[in-house]
């Protein structure tokens, strides 16, 4: 891969992670625990409930892709990056720079 499409990926990257970073303070507001005695009805509780859960969902994916992008920082020096590590396949630049952890081709990744 040539060195201004790396630099350009390493770009993408870190501003991804920065959003991330950004994301996950704000998630970690909302995924506190429900206080059993809080002063609100029934439903009102288990709205917030059902909406935490959600919240810890999103909040989990979020330190996954986190986790992802700050490996593939790791490997976009390496000489098969961009290469899928199934079949070997050049992944296209352009999928790439919309999902740069990604690490296989569209065509292993739909097995």
């Amino acid at each position: 891969m040539e060195d201004s499409k790396k630099a350009l990926l390493k770009e993408k990257i870190y501003k991804d992670i920065k959003k991330l970073d950004k994301k996950i303070e704000e998630l970690k507001d909302f995924t506190q625990p429900i206080e059993p005695d809080c002063a609100i009805g029934r439903i009102s509780r288990m709205d917030a409930i059902n909406n935490k859960t959600v919240f810890d969902a999103s909040l989990r994916n979020s330190r996954k892709r986190k986790k992802e992008l700050e490996h593939a920082i790791k490997l976009i020096e390496e000489k098969n990056y961009g290469l899928c590590f199934r079949c070997g396949a050049k992944i296209p630049f352009d999928r790439l720079i919309i999902r740069p952890e990604v690490r296989v081709c569209v065509e292993c990744g739909k097995v």
